[in-house]
């Protein structure tokens, strides 16, 4: 005997049924009254208690042990689960440079070729530039002004002391002092700015240096030179890239996640870095990480979070340019109700549980899904901690259901 074969009209049950009804058809036509103490009332199906807002199924004892249901009592939780998105890979913000032209002038060296191995400090190119000529030329003019005036304010600070030559005099020579040494200030800042460090500077004399017309440009970080922008003769403009130099030590690897997965990560979850065939199964090099900071919005490209992890690159791996695959650890907010996938049942697009009223009841319950993996659901809304749940033999929970919907 089946669970639902108890629930079976015989023949002679539905036989006295269309009596019945047609006896109730014929007296409504008749247009009498109907006594409520005489009305038939047709009864509720005893598997089902329908409401506007709950159905509940009900089991014989016979059919609860058949069936044997296991429970599960709801308990907030600490929920972890993985959430895979594409990734790239980036060169690290302070791991490659972009070297450009200081000035205005024309390529007259190239120290330095794609592919080869540079120290931070190396030269990389020299410009013969015009404008720098007259920056330094400039410049020890007025370092020649400022020993000039400072002469003079030594002379007269003596002349003064011995009330030979006015105090008025000695003011005028300290104020055309400082105007030499602001002059000599503001040149030594354009030096500075075009890259021309203090030491060398430091050894320009005004007497004995002459004017340089030619600029060399050293690399800022240590790595490899990546592309050449530039050829031997060419002319350039001030702030016209030359050539890039990235230190693949560290790289920056991006994920892309929806931004329905976003809130579920945080800064400081580990994730796994692999690599992408090309059936878009992960495979061969794997590198774990964690994430070092988030974007706030939505990434223009690709409509999603960006999630950034700094990466030390293990033999040379991964590559700048190349696609990946990211696993991340997720964690959902302490606290949270999850639920195992059987447990829930769907109607459309409505997803419900049964909730066990006692052994021989249990409430058909819709709920919220606020993140679904293949195995659990993390609630949002419908179930409260210490409710129990079935999660075996739902399927026959939701079969006696709708058998006794249709019945009704």
């Amino acid at each position: 005997m089946t669970l639902l074969s108890t629930y079976i009209l015989r023949p002679a049950a539905r036989w006295n049924l269309l009596l019945l009804m047609t006896g109730l058809l014929l007296s409504s036509c008749g247009g009498d009254s109907v006594d409520g103490d005489a009305a038939v009332d047709p009864g509720t199906p005893p598997s089902v208690t329908a409401s506007t807002a709950t159905k509940t199924v009900h089991l014989s004892e016979q059919q609860a042990r058949d069936l044997n249901i296991q429970t599960l009592t709801i308990e907030p939780q600490q929920v972890s689960f993985t959430i895979q998105s594409p990734g790239q890979v980036f060169a690290a913000p302070q791991h490659m440079s972009l070297v450009s032209a200081p000035i205005n002038g024309r390529v007259a060296t190239i120290y330095a070729h794609e592919g080869e191995q540079i120290t931070k400090g190396a030269p990389l190119v020299e410009l013969e530039s015009l404008e720098f000529a007259n920056l330094v030329a400039d410049y020890l003019e007025v370092t020649a002004e400022v020993t000039y005036q400072q002469q003079q304010v030594e002379r007269l600070k003596v002349l003064t002391e011995e009330r030979i030559s006015p105090e008025r005099t000695l003011q005028r020579a300290q104020a055309d002092l400082q105007m030499a040494l602001t002059k000599q200030n503001a040149s030594h800042a354009r030096l500075h700015a075009i890259g021309i460090s203090d030491r060398a500077i430091e050894q320009w004399d005004p007497q004995t240096s002459e004017p340089q017309s030619r600029l060399t440009i050293h690399a800022p970080i240590t790595g490899t030179i990546n592309e050449h922008m530039i050829e031997l003769g060419q002319s350039v403009n001030a702030y016209e890239e030359m050539l890039s130099i990235i230190d693949n030590k560290e790289v920056l690897v991006r994920g892309f996640v929806s931004a329905s997965d976003a809130p579920f990560l945080q800064r400081g979850n580990s994730v796994i870095i692999t690599e992408r065939a090309g059936d878009d199964v992960s495979s061969g090099a794997r590198i774990e990480a964690t994430v070092t900071s988030i974007n706030p919005a939505l990434d223009k490209t690709n409509k999603s979070i960006v999630l950034n992890s700094i990466v030390a690159t293990q033999n040379g791996w991964p590559i700048i340019g190349q696609n990946v695959r990211m696993t991340y650890t997720a964690r959902a907010e302490e606290g949270t109700i999850s639920i195992p996938m059987t447990a829930i049942q769907f109607d459309e697009s409505d997803a419900t549980v049964f909730v066990e009223r006692s052994p021989l009841e249990y409430e058909k319950r819709p709920v919220g899904i606020k993140r679904a993996t293949a195995e659990y659901a993390i609630i949002e809304s419908g179930l409260q901690p210490g409710d129990k749940i079935a999660v075996t033999q739902v399927f026959s929970l939701k079969a006696l259901e709708r058998f006794e919907q249709f019945a009704d």
